[in-house]
């Protein structure tokens, strides 16, 4: 009984020791140095795991020809409540799933704005955009075929017309959490971005009841396609969404500099007029392609993002911070 007095008591003590209960990811940006590169690394996707977090991004690394290439790792985070601090490590990857279909997504062109997905018959898929022929479409590769087609890739697909760039899909729906450990959900829209009209636009597609997001995306048929009322005359471009928040590049006037993030909230009416995150995640040059992770155990969200800021490895690098959940 003593002993197990004395147990209870220091187990009290090292409890009243730990000063930092809770975690928190940084305010202000954080170089991602354990992934980049002094060549340019953007256009990231990020997906739980129990243990880890895996990173997928763009890269022109490559020794050979400098295209853009899609690379992974693995990210741990782990916030010390003894100290207070938060320390990230990386890592390549050893995921089979994920090695295989960035495996599958490599070519001699350009591969940029990956997003990963797991859709409801637990077939992984990863999109992305390609440079054919000079303009990027979105192409799609996946664990298994796609129950419409044989193949495990779409050579390409088109939404709006074969001139415009096409880039940056993405899922929602408010109870669809993209890269949760607990699944993603039931998407029902499609986001992405288009310079159909000579400047970069958010466009939305509504998911039919009863089929896939990939099952949709491989149909040839005619898609209704409608602009967001966010769109300006500028570009507003990169579009990503987690929960009810939307985040999304834009080089409209009243930024910082080039092209500035900004996120908005759903509403019954559509989208609330979008906020730009300011200073110190905008700066006087570009950021682009900002993306949010859930994190139960933090009391912020973690953003990835990518900037050309002074400071950086070199180019374009990749970085992190904490939102408002």
């Amino acid at each position: 009984m003593k002993q197990l007095k004395s147990i209870l008591l220091l187990m009290i003590l090292i409890g009243c020791d730990l000063k930092y209960h809770s975690a928190y990811f940084p305010e202000a940006p954080v170089n991602l140095d354990k992934v980049n590169s002094e060549w340019d690394d953007m256009n990231s996707d990020l997906s739980l795991t129990p243990h880890h977090a895996e990173l997928t991004f763009s890269s022109n690394r490559s020794l050979q020809n400098h295209d853009f290439n899609l690379c992974n790792y693995f990210l741990y985070y782990l916030w010390d409540r003894q100290e207070g601090i938060l320390s990230f490590s990386a890592e390549k990857s050893q995921s089979q799933d994920l090695d295989y279909l960035v495996s599958k997504a490599h070519s001699d062109l350009n591969e940029k704005g990956p997003y990963s997905f797991m859709d409801s018959n637990e077939n992984k898929a990863l999109l992305f955009s390609r440079d054919v022929d000079g303009i990027y479409a979105i192409h799609v590769v996946t664990e298994k075929p796609i129950n419409s087609m044989k193949s495990r890739e779409l050579t390409y697909f088109r939404i709006l017309d074969d001139t415009s760039n096409e880039m940056y899909p993405c899922f929602y729906v408010k109870i669809f959490t993209k890269g949760s450990v607990y699944g993603d959900g039931i998407p029902e829209k499609i986001l992405f971005s288009s310079d159909k009209d000579g400047r970069f636009d958010i466009y939305e597609m509504d998911i039919p009841a009863g089929m896939t997001p990939l099952e949709f995306l491989a149909d040839a048929a005619p898609k209704e396609v409608r602009k967001l009322s966010i769109n300006t005359s500028s570009n507003d471009h990169m579009p990503f969404v987690l929960g009810d928040k939307l985040v999304f590049a834009s080089d409209r006037p009243g930024g910082l500099g080039g092209y500035d993030l900004y996120y908005a909230k759903k509403t019954a009416e559509g989208w609330s007029t979008p906020v730009n995150f300011g200073h110190p995640i905008n700066s006087d040059f570009d950021e682009y392609r900002p993306i949010i992770s859930p994190s139960d155990r933090f009391q912020n969200n973690l953003m990835i993002f990518s900037s050309n800021r002074p400071g950086d490895k070199g180019g374009f690098d990749l970085y992190y911070v904490g939102v408002q959940k």
